[in-house]
């Protein structure tokens, strides 16, 4: 009877054990992929899983090499991966990866007839069945079911047409995907002549390694995380984190800065993190001030930020309101950095006038626990400015004099790049044109945008990240001034895109941040539809491992150029 009962236990135990092991223990999935997103200590350190991120667009194929004058075509418009003849009819390729993986966001916009109505179809792990299938429109940037911020159309003042769309959400796959889209507006050859529909789009999504184990995305996985989809949502508006640290120690200051001083405004002496900065300059609309005032921060005893305050909070040089993920500005004035910056050991903030008046500023650093460890990376952010930069006139969209490729920044080590800020100044003229008058109007040779971003990672010789236009690296769509602002993206002032005037762009990443391991390039393609000058300054915001090293150096000579606002003030 003993011997009975000791045989029934040890089936139940060994059924137990087959049980668990039959259960799939997942690496990724969509919900941890949701969870890292609305976690900022994640990106402090280098990932624990790891990928590469890659991107695929609609970029000009004819684009060969940086030592051909195809470099800069751009026709950046219904180019494919390929073309395949389905059941459904004719099918244009956008993606098509055979790789572990995950996309992480998926930009598009489009023109001609019935833009952005063809059906989107994701096809996930070789299934000849699409886990997705609906206009592209309603699952990029018009989707109900996942709702806002996660998919976004931006600017709400600018008609839907001519928006950018956007999608968040991220659709993990063990083994493979393919994007396509159908429509019967599409005809072959020059999209412009053949006046056919017209589709523009770039993903990010990331390539794992071939051992990680992950969840695919199904028919019915937004439903089945809707909860937590929806609580991503409402702590992205929030402005909140997952697992937040306490803040345990606040540094106030307010200080008085004349010209050529530099003040130590906040010293830490034992290992933890930057959680928030706040700083206001004690002016009205200031405006040269915040190009004029430098915050430096030093961590271990190495130097990792020098950016002009403007820039590094994201307002440029004008108090106009708005907030990402990591950067507010209030209409009051005030600037708030929410960027993550940990240190082992010390940490010294410290502000410096560069120019020719008195300063006065208040402000504070909160900083939180931070356990540092192998995988730990310092926060940077540099700044420079191209000043009086001549620009080109193209040859229709086949490139031409001028035309070139700018660096934003260049990086030697290990770490992570997560976002950029671009304040700018356009001081176009039009064709014949001595001086700008308000009687000119809006004048589609203002814009300055139509480059694509080129991102070289660990050496490559050809970018993997070849975009399709700087406005749509921002996230949104036919150089459109209208103002916007989301958790990931925002233009709070555009007015220079179309007329002569002032710009800033900022996109700060999510999932879709650029690990890389030994370096990274950051190119930005210059062209303006117009022979003009500029003023044009990117900062660009980056993790880096222990001795890594940027090619930007302090820009004293720049930052010392007076601020452009009011086209009218410019003196030709």
């Amino acid at each position: 009877m003993n011997n009975l009962k000791e045989i029934v236990l040890i089936i139940c135990f060994l059924c137990l054990v087959s049980g668990i092991q039959a259960q799939q223990v997942y690496d990724v999935t969509l919900k941890s992929l949701l969870k890292e997103m609305t976690s900022r200590e994640s990106i402090t350190r280098f990932p624990e899983y790891k990928f590469f991120t890659r991107h695929v667009s609609s970029y000009d194929r004819s684009s060969t090499s940086p030592l051909k004058k195809n470099w800069f075509h751009n026709w950046d418009m219904n180019q494919w991966e390929g073309v395949e003849e389905t059941k459904n009819g004719k099918e244009y390729v956008l993606m098509n990866v055979e790789a572990p993986g995950a996309i992480t966001h998926f930009w598009m916009t489009g023109a001609g007839k019935n833009r952005g109505q063809g059906i989107l179809r994701i096809y996930i792990d070789g299934n000849k069945e699409p886990v997705i299938s609906q206009t592209i429109r309603s699952f990029i940037g018009e989707n109900k079911e996942v709702g806002y911020p996660l998919s976004c159309s931006v600017s709400p003042l600018t008609v839907p047409d001519e928006r950018g769309h956007n999608l968040y959400i991220p659709i993990p796959y063990a083994r493979s995907c393919k994007v396509t889209y159908q429509s019967e507006s599409i005809i072959d050859g020059n999209p412009w002549e053949t006046k056919s529909e017209i589709l523009y789009y770039n993903i990010d999504y990331r390539e794992y390694d071939p051992e990680t184990k992950i969840k695919s995305f199904t028919k019915k996985s937004i439903k089945l995380n809707r909860e937590l989809i929806q609580a991503t949502n409402q702590m992205l508006l929030e402005g909140g984190f997952r697992q937040e640290n306490k803040v345990n120690e606040l540094d106030k200051f307010k200080v008085t800065l004349v010209p050529g001083q530099e003040l130590i405004v906040s010293n830490k002496n034992i290992g933890s993190a930057i959680h928030e900065i706040n700083m206001r300059v004690l002016e009205n609309n200031p405006t040269q001030s915040l190009r004029s005032l430098i915050i430096k921060c030093t961590f271990d005893n190495k130097q990792t930020i020098w950016v002009p305050i403007g820039d590094f909070f994201g307002a440029g040089y004008r108090i106009d309101g708005h907030e990402t993920r990591y950067n507010k500005v209030n209409s009051n004035g005030t600037l708030t950095s929410k960027w993550l910056m940990p240190f082992n050991r010390s940490c010294k903030i410290a502000l410096e006038n560069v120019g020719e008046k008195t300063l006065e500023v208040e402000g504070s650093v909160h900083y939180s626990p931070y356990a540092w460890d192998e995988q730990s990376m310092y926060f940077h952010a540099s700044w420079h400015q191209y000043t009086n930069l001549e620009t080109g006139a193209p040859k229709n969209m086949l490139g031409g004099d001028g035309i070139r490729d700018l660096n934003f920044v260049t990086l030697k080590g290990k770490g992570v790049y997560v976002g950029d800020v671009l304040t700018l100044f356009n001081a176009n003229l039009p064709p014949g044109k001595e001086k700008w008058t308000k009687e000119d109007g809006t004048f589609t040779y203002c814009w300055w945008g139509e480059g694509d971003e080129k991102i070289y990672i660990d050496g490559e010789v050809f970018p993997s990240h070849f975009g399709t236009g700087t406005e749509d690296y921002y996230n949104y769509a036919w150089c459109k001034p209208e103002k916007f602002s989301h958790p990931f993206i925002a233009q709070p002032s555009g007015e220079g895109n179309l007329t002569p005037g002032y710009t800033v762009n900022m996109r700060v990443r999510a999932l879709d941040i650029l690990p890389f391991n030994e370096s990274l390039k950051f190119d930005m393609e210059l062209w303006h539809w117009n022979k003009a000058i500029m003023n044009y300054a990117p900062t660009t915001f980056y993790y880096m491992r222990p001795g890594g090293k940027s090619n930007i150096e302090p820009d004293y000579i720049g930052v010392k150029e007076p601020v452009l606002l009011d086209f009218e003030k410019i003196k030709y």
